[in-house]
């Protein structure tokens, strides 16, 4: 049986990184359909002036142009996005970048939920691996998240100290119910527990420590430098 223990947790790792998909589906198909929504508007118009009776062709020119840069910027955030689902790699990226890329991925479905969100990461200059931050960390923040009901603020800060990386997330009073119930939708998958966030952090060698107003994640090996 021990022998099947590293096997065993493998698996169990691997259904963790699907419930957390199953949670981010949502948001990554808002995100991808908020990026396209322009260039449908765009096209609209556009072909609305190429049919009036006398088209006025520099301002078609300029709409082409425009539609051209706004179809260009959604296939950029579109791939980006799709790298969720199909990662290529764990090279190292800057904290703050990828920190913020989470949080900005989960920041309209928290709202909803009355969180605000307050990054403080951006003055550290460091590296983690990218599946520290895109798994284990939204993980934190969902899992955290799940198990509270009613407005609150979602403080994130990043420290470093003996060639360790710590990242926290806690709960602090704050938020606002102002758009909670605009635009939300039925939750099509479970709540994320703290078992599946440890099997993610054990996954990826992250010390993990939580109660119920935050939660403490430690890269026990020395940090890149950026």
């Amino acid at each position: 049986m021990s022998s099947d223990m590293p096997f065993l947790k493998e698996r169990l790792a691997e259904a963790a990184r699907y419930a957390l998909m199953r949670r981010l589906l949502p948001a990554i198909r808002h995100n991808i359909a908020g990026t396209l929504q322009p260039i449908g508007m765009m096209s609209a118009m556009l072909e609305r002036r190429m049919k009036a009776p006398a088209p006025d062709m520099a301002q078609l020119g300029k709409n082409t142009q425009a539609l051209s840069t706004l179809s260009r910027e959604a296939a950029a955030v579109s791939l980006g996005l799709m790298g969720w689902l199909a990662p290529k790699d764990n090279e190292p990226v800057p904290l703050g970048s990828a920190v913020e890329e989470s949080l900005g991925l989960m920041t309209t479905e928290l709202s909803f939920r009355g969180f605000s969100i307050a990054n403080e990461t951006a003055g550290l200059q460091v590296q983690l691996p990218r599946g520290i931050l895109r798994t284990v960390f939204t993980a934190s923040l969902i899992a955290l998240t799940d198990a509270v009901e009613g407005a609150a603020k979602v403080v994130v800060t990043a420290t470093t100290d003996d060639g360790q990386t710590h990242l926290k997330v806690m709960l602090v009073p704050g938020g606002s119910l102002e758009l909670v119930g605009v635009g939300s939708r039925v939750q099509t998958y479970r709540n994320l527990g703290w078992d599946d966030v440890q099997l993610l952090a054990d996954a990826e060698g992250v010390s993990l420590d939580y109660d119920v107003q935050q939660v403490h994640l430690c890269y026990a090996m020395p940090a890149f430098a950026s």
